[in-house]
């Protein structure tokens, strides 16, 4: 079940995207129909439908849901990355990386370097020398 999965202090979260996801996705419901019930409730109206709903989610902690957030953050990162590489490798300037990130060119090129140098001191990348070749000599590659 979808609720069941907090993490132990310290362990990765190895769930796929899709399961990430549909945590914020039950998460948002979850929100969406406590809200509702209240603006119902505050109208004098009947919440019962409301609530059988709410009760047939599973339950999902706002940590597990900031868990799943931060993680899902991490893999889109980790993917903008490589496919910033990507996009230089097949000869777009750092201008149009930017452009197509909406930032400016040197905001693309020191968020790639940036990643580059945490990724050199954290692990051995046999990618490495492909990775730097895509930085290019400068920012105004």
């Amino acid at each position: 079940m979808v609720g069941d999965t907090e993490q132990a202090p310290g362990t990765a979260d190895t769930r796929s995207l899709e399961e990430l996801l549909e945590v914020l996705r039950i998460s948002d419901r979850r929100e969406s129909y406590e809200r509702d019930i209240e603006e119902e409730q505050a109208a004098g109206r009947s919440v019962a439908v409301l609530v059988k709903s709410l009760s047939e989610l599973p339950g999902i902690s706002g940590l597990e849901a900031l868990r799943a957030s931060r993680r899902v953050v991490e893999m889109l990162t980790g993917a903008r990355w490589h496919l910033m590489r990507q996009a230089r490798e097949e000869g777009s300037s750092w201008t149009e990386v930017g452009k197509a990130l909406g930032m400016s060119k040197q905001a693309a090129y020191d968020f790639y370097r940036r990643k580059l140098e945490q990724q050199d001191t954290s692990t051995e990348d046999f990618n490495a020398p492909r990775n730097r070749a895509a930085l290019g000599d400068d920012a105004n590659a």
